[in-house]
């Protein structure tokens, strides 16, 4: 070969390469937690900076303790970037192809820290045939616990959008606690499922029951008319105070023969998507033992009083928000000074009507208060008589004024067989709450609706959030606070609770963004992470009561 050839086939050779390496660049696929959705009014992302904080009778001091937890971006803002990546997930090859927590690399920076250093740890993702993963999206935890001491924190992890992340996790105590992690939800779980509800509303159908004389049909219900096999629908939407709720037309009767509603154990999705759902998911191992170095056994408490901090901090707190030590909460926001007595809890509530709205989660706090007053819980006396036990129900004391009510929240909720009639939303449960009353609202909404979609879910919010501007009216000395998600791994739920518990606390702080000053926020997930929580109802031990007094410290003197 002349040198003239040469120098000219290593020009081509030269444009080859470049042509590639732009072709890469440019049109390659990649997850980028940067990009924003195009599914704007479903999947938006509307996240002001951090707003000032206000709070009574504190110092200078207490006020910097305050500042230096608060996050610079609020909540978990990157979850929701990248949701276009995500629905082009619809399907996976086999669970060789997914990313695989043995072959991964997970490695600790260093063995020995003091009590408030960071943890940091280096991930590197591989799938089941040993290839390295090349995309973000996957959704993983981090956090230290220490058995012998009954101690845990959770951490947080950063998405580097190339298959590399970095978990941090604040020392608590001193100790030599174990650095756990998990891959908690695959990109693909969390892709296939957010397509099966965007597409069919719900990834588990409810029924309705109609009944014509002797004559009985069911058919199935979503929050979306677009169910399997369904050409002609009923619309209950008005009569369920403006809920989402569409139902198959029976074939016998009509649209006006509805009676009953429940839950109902069909699925939009295929056999191999529900055991991605159900089999590939929180699995964890234990990467190292770090040597927490320090004078004291743990960090001490804020000395704040969490009833001197405005509602608006609640929302601006970061991870961790607290940690447990010797098997007790430790807010890192503010003292907890509720005693779980009955006395105290007597005089807090006393002419101060208590509603709580939710699901079971929030029916074990309900039922724990009324235990701690003594008070006897009366189910449904205001509905109609059934077998389920999903309806409104009372307690109280009419000579200590005392007033204490739980209520569901609302379609979606997958209950046993009850009348169409006590199915209620929260937001007409609160418009039942009396004018001129110190009022006492707590919200929650989280396990069933993991099983719909983001706009559905918006949806509830927006209408609750009206009755509570209504509410806020006509009782303008009335407490509203939000119990927010929490973690759990039980299988049977099939939804990437890690993503949506994320996703629904981002949804939470754009649609009251503008009520913070009036609503307080009570994190309940980095409790249940550093726990490792299994089950939807927390089962560790005295969890309710712990939380139960940490809500009700922001309320009562």
């Amino acid at each position: 070969m002349s040198v003239t050839e040469s120098v000219y086939f290593r020009r081509i050779l030269f444009c080859g390469a470049l042509i590639v390496i732009i072709w890469i660049t440019c049109f390659l696929p990649r997850f980028d937690p940067a990009v924003l959705p195009d599914i704007k009014e479903i999947y938006k992302s509307d996240v002001p900076s951090a707003i000032p904080i206000q709070a009574s009778n504190l110092s200078n001091s207490d006020v910097t303790s305050i500042i230096k937890f608060i996050p610079k971006v609020n909540m978990s803002v990157y979850t929701l970037y990248g949701i276009n990546t995500y629905m082009e997930f619809k399907d996976y090859k086999d669970f060789h192809s997914l990313v695989n927590i043995s072959n991964s690399v997970i490695t600790v920076r260093s063995s020995n820290v003091s009590i408030g250093d960071d943890i940091i740890v280096d991930i590197v993702l591989y799938n089941g045939r040993g290839e390295r993963s090349k995309m973000g999206g996957d959704i993983l935890r981090v956090w230290l616990r220490e058995p012998s001491v009954k101690a845990s924190v959770s951490g947080h992890v950063t998405d580097h959008g190339d298959g590399s992340y970095t978990g941090v996790v604040k020392a608590m105590w001193a100790g030599k606690p174990e650095v756990m992690f998990s891959i908690a939800n695959t990109k693909e779980h969390v892709g296939i499922f957010m397509n099966i509800v965007h597409k069919y509303g719900l990834i588990m159908f409810l029924k309705a029951g109609f009944r014509k004389g002797n004559r009985t049909e069911t058919t199935l219900c979503s929050v979306l008319p677009n169910i399997p096999h369904v050409i002609e629908y009923c619309n209950f939407t008005a009569q369920i105070y403006n809920m989402s709720f569409f139902c198959g037309k029976p074939f016998t009767m009509s649209c006006e023969d509805w009676i009953v509603y429940e839950r109902a154990l069909q699925y939009p999705c295929s056999e191999k998507h529900q055991l991605l759902f159900s089999k590939y998911k929180y699995f964890k191992k234990r990467v190292s033992r770090v040597t927490v170095l320090s004078n004291s056994g743990a960090r001490q408490e804020p000395m704040v009083s969490c009833s001197d901090i405005k509602s608006e901090v609640t929302w601006q707190i970061s991870t961790p928000a607290g940690y447990f030590y010797n098997g007790k909460w430790r807010s890192l926001l503010c003292k907890t000074l509720m005693p779980w007595k009955r006395e105290s809890y007597a005089k807090c509530l006393k002419d101060r009507p208590l509603l709580m709205t939710g699901d079971s989660t929030i029916r074990n706090w309900f039922q724990r208060i009324a235990e701690l007053l003594k008070l006897t819980i009366l189910v449904g006396k205001k509905e109609v008589t059934d077998k389920a036990w999903q309806k409104f129900s009372e307690a109280g004391n009419r000579t200590e004024s005392l007033e204490l009510y739980w209520a569901p929240h609302g379609i979606p909720f997958f209950s046993y067989e009850q009348n169409k009639k006590n199915l209620r939303s929260a937001a007409s449960r609160i418009d039942d709450l009396p004018g001129n009353k110190s009022v006492i609202l707590v919200l929650h909404w989280f396990s069933h609706v993991a099983r719909t979609n983001p706009q559905n879910y918006r949806e509830l919010l927006r209408s609750a959030k009206q009755a509570i501007i209504r509410l806020l009216k006509r009782s303008p000395n009335s407490r509203v606070l939000i119990k927010g998600p929490h973690a759990f791994t039980y299988f049977m739920f099939l939804g990437p609770i890690d993503y949506l518990g994320m996703l629904y606390k981002q949804i939470l702080y754009e649609e009251f963004k503008d009520l913070q000053r009036k609503v307080y926020y009570i994190d309940q997930w980095d409790a249940t992470i550093g726990n490792e929580n299994i089950n939807n109802h927390p089962e560790y031990p005295s969890y309710n009561p712990m939380m139960i007094n940490l809500l009700f410290s922001f309320i009562c003197e």
